[in-house]
């Protein structure tokens, strides 16, 4: 009776791991590639690559865009930057509200008021 059950024992454990070894219960890659055939997997990478064409397409445009765009801005800062130098400039050739002040305080007190 020992030895029946132990040589059981042993028969469900090598019928156990042989299975799992074998891999019965799991689902080969190449089962779920072959869905898909050739001409199929071409068409769909065709289409895509297509798609990321026009993507790439439209960057392409909007990245040209862009930088036109900078161009006008960087002539703008310039200009601007130009038209600061020139009012700073006009505005050192001012007297100083110091200088105005005193006037007028010597013009009045010159009419006596």
């Amino acid at each position: 009776m020992k030895k029946g059950t132990v040589g059981l024992s042993l028969l469900g454990v090598l019928l156990f791991s042989y299975t799992a070894v074998a891999d019965i219960c799991s689902v080969k890659p190449e089962a779920e590639s072959k869905k898909d055939t050739l001409p199929v997997k071409y068409k769909r990478l065709k289409a895509e690559n297509e798609k990321l064409s026009e993507e790439l397409s439209r960057c392409g445009m909007k990245k040209s865009e862009l930088e036109v765009q900078i161009i006008d801005l960087k002539a703008k800062i310039s200009r601007l930057e130009q038209k600061r130098a020139e009012l700073q400039t006009e505005l050192l050739s001012y007297p100083s509200k110091e200088d105005l002040e005193s006037q007028i305080r010597e013009l009045e007190r010159k009419l006596g008021r």
